[in-house]
């Protein structure tokens, strides 16, 4: 069930991913185009194109984590026996989830407060911008859990009757 709302938000993640850097895209160009050929430049468009990036950045940190893309350290795990290696793995992901839950709530609240403050140059709440942290770090949440449970599921058929010793 978690692994297809997984799935599921992963596909409408990178299409979100793929509609921000098509926006941000053609916005820079027309920039550039009204700015150098029209000599008159869009107030919005860098704010807009800034903006843009920082939802691609945490959403698209969350198309990582489903991918297992983020940087690790392969040649320490490796190095590891098997045992101690899931041991290290369960580690971490709890971890990442521990800070997946912080980042999730302190980043809605900071959205929150910020929601009264609009942008210079487009006038949007500057809390929307904000909410790109909670709804990426949920996103990442999903993901991470969802590995957590294969891992564990992993471990059961492995050795039965012994996750961790």
């Amino acid at each position: 069930m978690l692994s297809r709302i997984s799935n599921r938000l992963n596909s409408i993640t990178e299409a979100v991913c793929c509609i921000f850097l098509l926006a941000m895209t053609l916005t820079v160009a027309l920039q550039v185009i009204c700015r150098y050929l029209l000599g008159a430049a869009l107030t919005w468009s860098e704010e807009f194109a800034r903006y843009g990036l920082v939802w691609i950045t945490f959403l698209g940190g969350s198309v990582a984590v489903k991918r297992g893309a983020h940087m690790g350290v392969e040649a320490l795990l490796n190095a590891l026996s098997p045992k101690v290696r899931k041991m290290v793995q369960l580690f971490t992901l709890l971890c990442v989830m521990g800070f997946l839950v912080i980042a999730t709530i302190k980043g809605g609240q900071l959205a929150l407060f910020n929601m009264k403050q609009h942008s210079p140059a487009m006038g949007v709440p500057m809390g929307l911008v904000y909410f790109a942290i909670p709804t990426g770090c949920l996103i990442m949440l999903i993901h991470a859990a969802q590995e957590l449970i294969a891992l564990l599921r992993r471990s059961l058929v492995e050795e039965p009757g012994e996750i961790i010793d």
